[in-house]
This record gives structure tokens, sequence and C-alpha cells, in this order.
């Protein structure tokens, strides 16, 4: 029950990864608040089915004043105060070559996975400030640290994140406020589906081939589950993480080790 009467707020909830963090969070204690454009209400009816309460607030993370609306909605909802939020929502992006990539393709990933965090946070923190103390957590990816081909709007939404997370980090740390984010590979679940999907056309790869060079790019040979991921993301906003701050832990099954 490490999150025991705190607020929690997670961002791109509704389904997959974000859902597993919120219902994780619920487990430990934390009332939780979803912040999402698409139905969260599964999520919420989990947390509460957990024992916790639990409200969804609409907003597409995009557009400066309904995220302004949805946390003062959420601010509301807790009484004034969040604890930790969790900056999960993202794109998936396109699939094209960069020779190829239209300007409007690269804005709409960026604008989610960048842009989408910084107003979030940016809304949230001065709260955290004026009570010195409080935490971050952002979803990067495996992909924040190495390139993907046909994926070049992802990827650099994703570097840029662990760049955000780090300049945010120092900038909050005399305020007792610790950022840190969570470098996942691929996770089991419908959206790797559609990723795999997406990317093995465009490599002129079989499905099965695709999930089979993904897998067998990591010592363990396998994708790692939201769960894992989860666990991560709850570490890293707890207070078992308490000197770590501007940190990317990578949950790659061995993908990645540095």
């Amino acid at each position: 029950m490490r999150f025991k009467g705190k607020n929690v707020l997670v961002t791109g909830a509704s389904a997959g990864l974000g859902q597993v963090i919120a219902t994780s969070f619920a487990a430990e204690g934390a009332d939780v608040a979803i912040l999402d454009f698409a139905d969260g209400s599964r999520t919420r009816d989990l947390v509460r089915a957990a024992g916790r309460r639990s409200e969804v607030f609409k907003a597409d993370v995009r557009d400066e004043a309904a995220v302004a609306a949805a946390v003062d909605g959420v601010l509301d909802f807790f009484g004034g105060r969040i604890d930790t939020l969790v900056n999960n929502a993202g794109f998936n992006g396109h699939y094209s070559l960069i020779k190829d990539m239209t300007l409007d393709h690269w804005r709409e990933t960026l604008d989610i996975n960048l842009t989408g965090t910084m107003l979030v946070t940016r809304t949230v923190i001065p709260h955290m400030i004026a009570r010195r103390a409080g935490t971050i957590g952002i979803t990067a990816s495996n992909v924040a640290r190495r390139g993907l081909p046909y994926r070049a709007d992802y990827v650099c939404s994703k570097w840029a994140i662990l760049g955000f997370t780090q300049t945010l980090a120092l900038e909050l740390a005399s305020d007792g406020i610790r950022v840190n984010a969570v470098c996942p590979g691929p996770i089991e679940g419908d959206r790797i589906e559609d990723v795999m999907v997406h990317q093995a056309a465009v490599e002129g790869k079989t499905l099965p081939e695709m999930r089979k060079a993904w897998e067998d790019a990591s010592p363990m040979k396998r994708f790692v589950t939201p769960e894992e991921v989860a666990a991560a993301m709850l570490f890293l906003t707890s207070d078992a993480s308490s000197a770590m701050t501007g940190q990317a832990l990578n949950v790659t099954a061995g993908f990645l080790m540095t």
C-alpha cells in the first residue's frame, strides 16, 4: 500500500498500459483520476471495484483549454491535491521513411506525444510546487534510445521526452518534486499488435516474421507485459525511489541495457 491516501492522475488510461497503471496504483491504495480523450469508464469502474475513488476527465492533451479545464476538474475531485502525475497518453505515429514524411503526420505525432505531455505537466506542476511535493512519471519508449526505420515521428517524440524529463527534473528538484521516465520495449497487447501490422507492411514482412524479429532482439526472447511496466512506474513515483530524479528506466526484456 505504497500509495495509501495518495491522489494520482493518469493520462491515456482508458485501455492498455494506462489502464494497468491506473489499476496498479489503486491496488496500492491510491485514488485515481483518468484524463483521456477516449471513454475511460471501464478503467474508472475497475479502480472503484478495488475500493478506491475514481473519475474520468475527458480532454485531448493537445488542447490547452481542455487540459486546463480537465485538471481543474481533477483538483476539485481530489480536494485540491495531486500527489502523482503519470503522463502516459501517446500516439503510435505514422509509418513512412523520412523522405516521404508529410508535415501533417510529423506534427500530429509530436503534438500528442511531446506537446501534450508538456501541456498536462505545465498545468499540474504549479499545484505541486505550492506544496513542495509530488512525483511525475512519464512513459517514453525503448526507441527513445535508438532509431527505428519508418518511425521517425514517433522516435523523435520519445527522444524528446527524455530531454523533457531531465530538464523538468532539474527545474523542480529544489521544489521537492521528482521526475522520471520508463522506457518500455514492445508491450504485449492490442497496441503492439497494431504497430506490428503496420511495421510488417512497410518492411514487406508477415506479422509472425515481425514478431519473431522483435522477440529475438531481446536476450529474454519475449515482449514485456503491461504489469511489468506499471511496476516500474509505481517504483519511480513512490518513496522507494526517493534518490532518483531525471532517470529513464529500461523495461525491455534486456533489449536495452544502459
